[in-house]
């Protein structure tokens, strides 16, 4: 069985390689970066410590090898492997729907019949549906049955931490820690063919209520935390929740959050109670701390209304629940600046020339006549001068 795997970030290498490489995949990784591309194909194998309590291990990953992305041999090599898996950001899955479009039809024109399966890892709800709606979107009608019949998109939850400091032990710059913990769930009703045989991998007829428990639980708190850290100028996630006020907000965000989900998809509350604490504790360890810069980056995609943010918010308000934290943490990433960041930028000069209110309803899709557009605004005048 062979694998090719977009995007050899912390992500890529760390999680979606080391499970597929150990699950007896052949792996190609496509990515562009020349060095790191240049890297796994000159050692072909890098170390990662896995890391949790009580607990260390180094493992290798090893016979791989990659391709750039931009490279012409790409085409070729999708139309021939069984399994594909991206791991490069919500961003860039338009560009990789044109990179696969043209290895679908190079598979169409040689006839095969042999099931593709493709698997998009990303922070985005249902990456893969957007995959295959981008791929449709481009490619001519004439092959939209065979794409029906042959290729699976197929949706995934998918959680680990992965801190972007690399190990210095090896000379390739490849090797990383990485928890141990890892969850990658799966929508089997998505595949076509025999559904591969990955390990850890869990398939689900309910996935939908796994992908919101993580995203509205880790990657909302995790972007809050990140918000609310960069207001006091601090540079990572330990470092943030060591400010006792910050992390009582995190926390109680991510449980005016949790109690969305227990009452939307009937979560046993003491066992969600439970995950939240868990995910709540690695935030707070030192060794998995991640930059906010990183966990803040794009915070337009993050304020838009079905993202990790606003979508709680929403939920709070549904079931007439308490948002105060979520809404200190929407405030804040309104507030967020960073000079490296397009977004960032972007949404800065849009609070300066149209106001706060404006901005606010323009990249969230809310009601402006909503009563929480006014308490999100006035928490937006203070946050910077409470804590």
């Amino acid at each position: 069985m062979q694998a090719l795997h977009f995007g050899a970030g912390n992500i890529g290498r760390g999680f979606i390689g080391r499970v597929l490489s150990n699950s007896g995949f052949n792996l190609i990784f496509s990515d562009i970066n020349q060095n790191i591309i240049n890297s796994i194909n000159h050692y072909k194998k890098y170390k990662i410590k896995l890391i949790s309590d009580n607990f260390k291990k180094n493992i290798y990953i090893k016979n791989i090898t990659a391709v750039h992305f931009s490279d012409p041999k790409i085409s070729n090599i999708i139309s021939n492997v069984d399994l594909i898996t991206t791991a490069v950001g919500p961003n860039a899955l338009d560009k990789v729907a044109m990179s696969l479009l043209e290895g679908i039809i190079l598979k169409i024109r040689c006839n095969s019949i042999k099931p593709l399966n493709i698997i998009a890892c990303e922070n985005k709800i249902r990456a893969s549906s957007y995959l295959k709606k981008s791929i449709l979107n481009k490619i001519p009608i004439k092959y939209h049955n065979y794409i029906d019949t042959y290729i699976g998109f197929v949706d995934c939850s998918i959680d680990t931490i992965i801190p972007t400091c690399s190990s210095s032990e090896e000379k390739n710059n490849l090797s990383l820690i990485a928890e141990k913990f890892q969850e990658w769930i799966v929508d089997k009703n998505q595949f076509k063919g025999k559904i591969p045989e990955i390990i850890d991998m869990k398939v689900s007829d309910n996935l939908i209520s796994f992908i919101d428990r993580k995203f509205l639980t880790l990657n909302t708190g995790h972007a809050i935390a990140a918000y609310l850290g960069s207001i006091k100028n601090y540079t990572n996630i330990y470092e943030t929740i060591s400010n006792s006020t910050i992390e009582n907000i995190v926390k109680n965000a991510m449980n005016e959050s949790g109690i969305v989900l227990i009452k939307r998809y009937k979560f046993n509350k003491k066992d969600h109670i439970s995950y939240i604490n868990k995910i709540f504790n690695r935030f707070k360890n030192p060794i998995f701390s991640d930059r906010i810069e990183r966990i803040g980056r794009n915070p337009i995609q993050k304020l838009s209304q079905d993202e990790r943010l606003i979508r709680p918010f929403l939920g709070a308000i549904q079931y007439n629940f308490p948002y105060f934290n979520l809404v200190r943490g929407i405030a804040a990433a309104l507030h967020y600046k960073n000079k490296n960041d397009i977004e960032s930028i972007k949404l800065s000069s849009l609070i300066k020339n149209i106001g706060i209110e404006k901005t606010l309803v323009k990249v969230t899709n809310l009601d402006m006549k909503r009563k929480e557009i006014n308490i999100i605004i006035k928490e937006y005048n203070s946050i910077l001068k409470s804590f």
